[in-house]
């Protein structure tokens, strides 16, 4: 993707960790002031956010691809950005060494994360102190509004991912900046929320519109709208943050169902612009022929009558004919079979698979499809789930067979009961939303304690912002082994 200048030159005014230290720019920073004294110059810093934030997320550079290769939703066995590694039966320890081939996958997610963030706090802190935006500041609840939900949805996938991290923004800095300054996942996760709740007040109380060129989308996007964006990003974070089944059970489920009840009523997706700003990168690699397919474990849950579950390490193992009559028609129309494998066998035949996703097949071949960045089914799930475990199984039941499972997969409509309605949202969550988001299926994978043992529930803080703050080698890491149910898998599906 080509960065603008006006980024670069954010970037390096940024906060930076490599520099031990973690704090907004100071407002009266010659620098600073020159970049963040014009409300145009600032509106137009605001709305370069999400891209921002959308880049380190599907990048090919970053964490989506080996998330989805440790989850069983996708499966590879070529070492490109750690999905043979992460991915390996049975399953390797994180390799947290600064010279690590794939070390940069983590730094990059983890830099772009506070790159969004850093200058969401900067846009704000210049507000906080004097500039107006637009006639009157006409616009200033709008960059507030946007500025705070770029927050929220950095530090929402700095939960998601690692197992701790730095809060600064606008009132907090950390000026000499130490690990023991990281603060653990969950403290992370409440504080994206609560950026979130000012994103969805200040959108709920005013009108403005959010550029169409702010989010990617093909139209504008009005406050309303943003405001449902906004909500079902607060109800993912709840719900997917836990890393064990007994973390799942202690969330609070009233307060996702309020979020995914005032969430998204269409698909929000991202116009991809041949390459240019927009590009879902990852799920290209994750879904063109020749790269990463479908797991087995997911093409099962399609067609469980007639597909194995997992294909097993030996040259003798039959390779699966196509699909004929599955139990989920999306196996036929979002999927296509392949009769052979191209996967080196000495690497593992588990990695073999007779399917890969096809579904989005026309927008990547040239760069230019709407990508789904969260659906309408995703909000769905979120809305049944939180009726699950508030004790409203059918009515979470209702929400399920009134979408995707039904209308696109043909499939049986679930009864009302708990087991049934938990496997349908599962089965939802690998098979509709196939790529979209980043590491969806991993963080539904690990609150279900079904990640394989010794796969890590979060990654470590990366090697080379270890190695500027002077730590001592070797690094902490987690994985492998049985795992200890705390930092890695300890139990899972196999």
């Amino acid at each position: 993707m080509k960065i603008k200048n006006i980024l670069l030159i954010l970037l390096a005014l940024s906060v930076t960790i490599g520099c031990k230290k973690l704090e907004v720019e100071n407002i009266n920073n010659p620098d600073f002031a020159k970049v963040y004294s014009s409300g145009d110059d600032l509106k137009s810093i605001a709305g370069s956010l999400f891209n921002t934030f959308y880049e380190g997320s599907h990048s090919y550079s970053g964490v989506q691809m080996f998330l989805a290769t440790a989850a069983d939703n996708g499966t590879c066995s070529w070492g490109n950005q750690a999905m043979r590694d992460m991915s390996w039966e049975p399953r390797n320890a994180w390799n947290n060494a600064p010279n690590y081939s794939y070390e940069g996958t983590t730094k990059f997610f983890f830099d772009k994360m506070y790159a969004s963030i850093n200058t969401a706090s900067n846009v704000l802190k210049a507000m906080d102190g004097g500039v107006k935006i637009g006639p009157n500041g006409a616009d200033d609840k709008l960059v507030r509004a946007f500025a705070k939900y770029n927050q929220g949805i950095a530090y929402g996938n700095l939960a998601l991912v690692f197992d701790k991290a730095f809060i600064v923004d606008e009132n907090t800095s950390l000026p000499g900046a130490t690990v023991a300054d990281a603060k653990p996942y969950a403290v992370i996760g409440a504080a994206a929320v609560a950026y979130l709740d000012v994103a969805i007040g200040l959108a709920t109380a005013n009108t403005f519109t959010v550029p169409k060129d702010w989010l990617g989308t093909p139209a504008d996007v009005s406050s309303a709208e943003f405001a449902r964006i906004c909500n079902t990003a607060a109800a993912r974070i709840l719900s997917y943050m836990p890393r064990t089944s007994t973390q799942l059970a202690a969330v609070n489920w009233a307060k996702v169902k309020t979020y995914a009840d005032a969430g998204i009523t269409s698909d929000f997706s991202v116009l991809n612009d041949q390459y240019v700003k927009w590009y879902q990168e990852a799920g290209d690699y994750l879904t063109y022929p020749g790269w990463a397919r479908v797991d087995m474990y997911v093409v099962n849950m399609m067609d469980p009558a007639n597909q194995p579950q997992h294909w097993t390490d030996s040259p003798t193992f039959p390779h699966p004919a196509a699909s004929t009559t599955p139990s989920d028609q999306r196996l036929l129309s979002d999927f296509q079979y392949l009769s052979s494998n191209a996967f080196r066998p000495e690497r593992g035949y588990y990695h073999y698979s007779n399917y890969r996703h096809s579904r989005y097949d026309a927008g990547y071949l040239n760069g230019d499809g709407l990508m789904p960045e969260v659906m309408k089914s995703e909000n769905d799930m979120l809305k049944a789930e939180a009726r699950a475990y508030t004790g409203d199984v059918a009515g979470a039941a209702a929400i399920i067979n009134a979408g995707t499972r039904v209308t696109r997969g043909s499939m049986a409509p679930v009864a009302a009961v708990l087991a049934d309605v938990v496997k349908a949202i599962h089965h939802e969550r690998h098979v509709e939303m196939f790529i979209t988001g980043v590491g969806l299926q991993f963080f539904e994978m690990r609150k279900r304690n079904l990640l394989q043992k010794g796969t890590l529930l979060h990654w470590p803080i990366p090697a080379k912002t270890l190695e500027t703050f002077g730590e001592a080698l070797p690094f902490y890491t987690f994985g492998g082994g049985t795992g200890d149910g705390t930092n890695s898998s300890n139990v899972g599906w196999r």
